[in-house]
């Protein structure tokens, strides 16, 4: 038996299709107020998963501290003009998140040694 998750493994344009068509033949027979209430409904199903996963997230961010959030007390006591300058943001951001740019660092390397493996390639 597959599992689950395998439906997300499958190509987004046949997902969409399969919607649009079983949404074409499903309407073939209801009435526009049928039609609506279904509709309704399939609304609302999506909006309770959405929903769920979006708190779900908000949790896992927290858990691992990925929340950045300019909005947040943390930041406006810090910093709170009315018209945000980027240069003072950014440093706040890094003494704040200090980590990101070890990140930022090593992903710039990776991204000149692909370009230097790119530019090799052109040349031969």
């Amino acid at each position: 038996m597959r599992e689950v998750k395998d439906i997300f493994n499958i190509n987004p344009k046949y997902t969409t299709t399969s919607a649009f068509i079983i949404g074409l033949i499903l309407m073939d027979n209801l009435t526009y107020a049928e039609q609506n209430a279904l509709g309704e409904w399939l609304i609302l199903l999506g909006q309770t998963i959405v929903s769920n996963s979006g708190f779900q997230q908000v949790i896992e961010q927290r858990i691992n501290n990925y929340n950045i959030n300019i909005n947040s007390k943390k930041y406006k006591s810090i910093y709170n003009p009315g018209i945000y300058n980027i240069t003072k943001a950014r440093e706040i951001f890094k003494k704040l998140y200090p980590d990101c740019k070890n990140d930022i660092n090593e992903l710039s390397k990776i991204i000149n040694e692909l370009q230097n493996q790119i530019n090799k390639i052109k040349k031969e």
